[in-house]
Parts: structure tokens; sequence; C-alpha cells
């Protein structure tokens, strides 16, 4: 995912949205990527996974006050043209 297609895969949709913000350098990031995958499998249908690679969208790393890695964030279901302030932070 990229700042170019973010806000209308993501910000413009109903859809419920999981979005991993992550560093390919960073080791918690490569040992999530596994279960984030099969978790993508799992949740068809249901929720949307993506991944957004922060060395690369900073504008977004930024947008969504990452300071760390991995950050989970949820963007919610049924709302239509979401607002950055309700994007919730995923610590399951």
């Amino acid at each position: 995912m990229t700042a170019a297609n973010f806000n209308e895969k993501v910000m413009k949709s109903k859809d419920i949205w999981m979005i991993e913000f992550y560093a390919p350098w960073c080791g918690h990031c490569k040992s999530l990527e596994p279960e984030y995958r099969q978790a993508a499998i799992q949740l068809r249908g249901q929720a949307k996974l993506g991944l957004i690679d922060c060395t690369v969208e900073e504008s977004l790393a930024k947008r969504f006050g990452v300071s760390g890695f991995p950050t989970l964030k949820i963007f919610n279901y049924g709302l239509k043209n979401k607002k950055d302030s309700a994007a919730q932070d995923y610590s399951g």
C-alpha cells in the first residue's frame, strides 16, 4: 500500500482494515510476517489487511504517528471517509 492509493483503498472504504506499518530491517516485523499473512487468509471476507513499508512511505508513517515497528492500526468498519484520528492502535 502506498500514499498514492491509501485514501482510496482504506479511508474511502466501508470495510474493516488492519494496517501493519513496518520496516523491512525490523526483526519483530519479520517475525510477524507469517502470522499476518495467515490472519489475512483467515479474515478474508471479514476484514482487509494491508502493509505499509515506512522506509518508503514516510509520509504515511508520520501521518499516523508511527514511532516504532511494527505498528498495527485498525480503521473502523462502516465509516465512509474515515478520519485519521479514528484509527485505533491494535495491541492484541
